[in-house]
């Protein structure tokens, strides 16, 4: 890479950062899944079909919408000025995050079982950690 080209993605980078830092706290969980299921695409072009398969599902993410609601939901239960229906609502997205780890959890159990690595190795490459909602 040339001086100016180099020069040009730090800039870049600079900005998408100095961008970053202005989003709301929901919207930058957002923002970071998405980065992270990005480069595990990226890293993952190339691999073995089945790996290749098991990626995709593995980086596919909560649905955008759903997390959010969760997210706003689950602020208003630390400052304890959740409603009942409130209440029902995120024990509804809880049950479906606690689904969407479960399965993302198995598969990657499949990946590590075909690259032949402990679960925790995988979990560590994978940038994925237990307990994340939690």
């Amino acid at each position: 890479m040339n001086m100016t080209a180099q020069h040009a993605s730090s800039s870049t980078v600079g900005q998408l950062i100095h961008q970053a830092e202005q989003l709301r706290p929901t919207e930058f969980e957002q923002f970071l899944l998405s980065i992270l299921a990005l480069n595990a695409r990226r890293k993952s072009k190339g691999l073995p079909l089945e790996e290749s398969l098991l990626l995709k599902k593995i980086n596919k993410e909560f649905p955008p919408k759903k997390m959010e609601q969760f997210l706003k939901l689950d602020e208003k239960r630390r400052q304890e000025i959740l409603t009942q229906e409130e209440h029902r609502d995120l024990l509804a997205l809880v049950r479906q995050l606690e689904k969407y780890d479960a399965e993302k959890l198995q598969l990657v159990g499949q990946l590590a079982l075909l690259r032949n690595v402990p679960f925790d190795a995988q979990l560590k490459q994978l940038g994925l950690y237990p307990n994340r909602h939690a």
